[in-house]
């Protein structure tokens, strides 16, 4: 019989943020207070200052795709930058940036040559709607235990 050891990952900051949140199929968005955690090495923390909600929210509001809900959506804005992680070479706080998807290049999708059609992008796809990133903990849940 082996011992099995699981290394804790340290823990990010938490900050206080205010997003819309959708709970149910075809349901209101409603401002909710949520806790974002800081931003990991390779990432930035925009304070956002302008945002939309497109036609791919509402359909995902409208779970035509299907993603788990509750949920966050929205997945362009404008902003400036806050934090850097300490790999972040671009960027640097107070730059003044708009933010959208992204596409991978690794995935089926992109090698495929759909990464101008970034909807189609798998792993963007799970990291805007779903809030899944490889090796990490959830980026945003709430006091009630709700992961957007």
């Amino acid at each position: 019989m082996g011992i099995a050891f699981q290394i804790a990952k340290p823990r990010r900051e938490k900050i206080e943020i205010k997003a819309a949140v959708t709970f149910k199929q075809s349901d209101k968005f409603k401002i909710e207070q949520l806790d974002l955690s800081g931003p990991n090495d390779d990432e930035v923390l925009v304070r956002i200052v302008a945002s939309g909600i497109w036609h791919t929210d509402l359909a995902a509001r409208h779970q035509r795709l299907p993603i788990p809900l509750p949920s966050v959506l929205g997945h362009e804005g404008a902003g400036v930058v806050e934090k850097v992680g300490k790999w972040v070479t671009k960027v640097k706080p107070a730059d003044h940036v708009a933010v959208s998807w992204m596409s991978c290049g690794q995935c089926a999708s992109c090698k495929a040559g759909y990464s101008k059609r970034m909807i189609q992008c798998e792993a963007e796809s799970l990291r805007t709607f779903c809030n899944l990133f490889p090796g990490d903990d959830t980026s945003i849940d709430t006091y009630t235990g709700i992961t957007a």
